[in-house]
């Protein structure tokens, strides 16, 4: 068999994409003829395979062995037809009472609205005491915020330090001219 053949058949089989009949390819291939030395360890895996195919599984009395070996006694399951009739009744029962639950839970007959005002007057009063209360946070909240804007001024004087810092690199170049200065100049 071609060896490139096999070695494409054995990516595929890594990917899934095999049909029954290249794995039936692969498996004979491993099984009967010569395998190079780079496709032993897929020697195994066929082999393997090929076994499995042979051996047979449990039968229906499989359970009844283990228990009996163990020494237990046959789990015989109770099944009828009036407990599902139960489960369905008390199904039934309960979805009656969660719709019965919410329709008193949102009937809107007697809506009462609370903390309302009849005079006029005293409405503004109280709502003006409340925007005055809120108004009196925020400028709390304001007073943090200068605190902030203080900070943000000693970042501003960081930056002037950096400016420092282009000024000084400008003044190397001035050290490397006065070097070349030296070495120009003739000493008497």
């Amino acid at each position: 068999m071609n060896l490139q053949r096999i070695e494409h058949l054995i990516e595929k089989y890594e990917r899934a994409e095999t049909s029954t009949g290249e794995e039936k390819i692969l498996k004979d291939f491993f099984l009967k003829e010569e395998i190079p030395h780079h496709l032993r360890s897929y020697c195994d895996l066929f082999s393997y395979l090929n076994i499995s195919r042979k051996e047979e599984l449990p039968g229906e009395d499989f359970d009844d062995i283990v228990l009996k070996a163990i020494g237990e006694d046959k789990v015989i399951p109770i099944s009828s037809g009036k407990n599902r009739k139960i489960y369905t009744l008390a199904g039934i029962a309960a979805s009656i009472i969660i719709l019965i639950g919410l329709y008193f839970q949102f009937k809107s007959d007697n809506i009462t609205v609370y903390d309302t005002y009849d005079d006029p007057q005293l409405a503004y009063a109280e709502t003006k005491q409340i925007l005055l209360r809120v108004s009196g946070n925020l400028n709390s909240g304001y007073d943090e915020l200068k605190k902030v804007s203080e900070f943000n001024n000693g970042l501003d004087e960081l930056n002037n330090i950096s400016a420092f810092e282009t000024g000084i690199k400008s003044l190397e170049k001035i050290s490397v001219l006065d070097k070349s200065k030296e070495m120009v100049t003739f000493k008497k």
